[in-house]
């Protein structure tokens, strides 16, 4: 049924012919990607599976950035907003479900939606918007009583609930191992894994791409794509490119493994919890006004104990490791994806919801590089959005 899904909102998606240079120029074949997370991981296995000579450059391991400390929930939810966005997202976690059945059964996807609730009228109010908004559009959330809430997790204490709500098809990843995994797939199509291997300079003439200078050598390319989470400001700059980014910073906390506590993602008042599949408990306080930049062990205490009040099992976890991340947020907070006019063979691709998104921005963007053509879905995240601003 997923699957059937997927190839029908595909079906959808509309393509043209890219104008101008890069329609007349040859179908590149040597395609490099800067950073090796989730997303390159996506990108490098689309892209090596369609035939591409993929080398990624890493400049410190695998997953060690932004996808390392992601809380790794895949959805379309209610911050998916407007409908074009909520869309690309949806697109998104469908893929996953294509990727686990292309994939052999090496990805490995912790399905079962997603529960969120609120005993304070407003929020309770707002959900209740939120869920009949997403209803509208198809999207699989509902409300639901208190009795289903326990059957759902019953070792989850809600407190007073006036509003709870079920977003079914949503699930969560280990984003290291899913990162990981995806490499282990592009490089048996061909691609080549370089780290430590830092980008330090492009080598550009009138507007041309002809190759890369990195810690590991020179290398000749038809196609950068960069999808370096925070660091892409730095490499877009080497094309002349300006590509805005907000600091973004979130903590978790990991526990050790333990005995099963929840089976979904739980959205508490509290804290985001979810659990994987090899026990360990992570939890995080969202992205808010006055994020927190330390990861420290009193902060990771902090986090388990606003846990702790919904989900009391936690009192028995050990807390294992405090992590801070920043998430790659463009200023508008829309994905950054496609190549830019002024240098048509950088391919830009920066977003957050980067975990939900990486699945259908590696297949969209293997067909904009490799077939010189433009997906029509993807066109509200264009980098000229901005050189508009700043030109007007």
């Amino acid at each position: 049924m997923e699957r059937r899904k997927f190839f029908q909102l595909f079906s959808g998606v509309a393509v043209s012919a890219l104008p101008g240079i890069r329609q007349a120029s040859a179908a590149p074949r040597r395609v490099g990607i800067v950073g090796g997370g989730i997303l390159g991981g996506s990108l490098a296995y689309h892209l090596a599976r369609r035939g591409a000579e993929v080398t990624v450059f890493e400049k410190t391991r695998p997953a060690a950035g932004a996808t390392a400390n992601s809380f790794a929930w895949i959805n379309a939810t209610f911050s998916k907003r407007p409908h074009h966005y909520h869309h690309l997202n949806r697109l998104g976690a469908l893929g996953y479900r294509h990727l686990e059945r292309e994939l052999g059964g090496d990805l490995k996807v912790q399905w079962g939606g997603s529960l969120e609730w609120y005993g304070v009228p407003d929020r309770a109010r707002r959900l209740r918007q939120q869920v009949a908004s997403k209803q509208a559009w198809g999207y699989p959330a509902r409300l639901i009583d208190l009795a289903e809430f326990e059957k759902l997790e019953s070792g989850v204490e809600p407190g007073e609930v006036l509003t709870a709500s079920y977003s079914e098809q949503e699930g969560s990843i280990d984003p290291v191992h899913t990162a990981e995994v995806l490499l282990d797939h592009a490089k048996a199509r061909g691609a080549e894994i370089l780290y430590p291997c830092e980008v330090t300079g492009l080598d550009l003439k009138w507007g041309r791409l002809r190759g890369v200078a990195t810690t590991q050598g020179d290398f000749e390319l038809d196609v950068l794509v960069i999808a370096a989470g925070v660091d892409t400001p730095k490499l877009a700059a080497m094309a002349g490119l300006k590509v805005p980014l907000i600091e973004s910073p979130g903590v978790l906390a990991h526990t050790k493994p333990a005995e099963r506590l929840i089976n979904r993602v739980v959205l508490s008042p509290g804290a985001h919890m979810k659990q994987k599949l090899d026990g360990r408990l992570v939890a995080g306080m969202g992205f808010g006004s006055a994020p927190v930049t330390e990861a420290t062990q009193e902060e990771g205490e902090r986090v388990l104990a606003s846990g702790k009040t919904y989900l009391p099992g936690i009192g028995k976890l050990e807390l294992e490791r405090v992590t801070l991340g920043y998430r790659p947020l463009p200023r508008d907070g829309f994905p950054v994806i496609g190549f830019s006019e002024g240098v048509p063979d950088v391919y830009l691709s920066v977003m957050h919801s980067g975990v939900t998104l990486s699945p259908v921005v590696g297949r969209l963007a293997a067909l904009e590089i490799l077939d010189g053509i433009e997906v029509e879905l993807l066109d509200r995240y264009r980098y000229a959005r901005f050189e508009k601003k700043r030109s007007s």
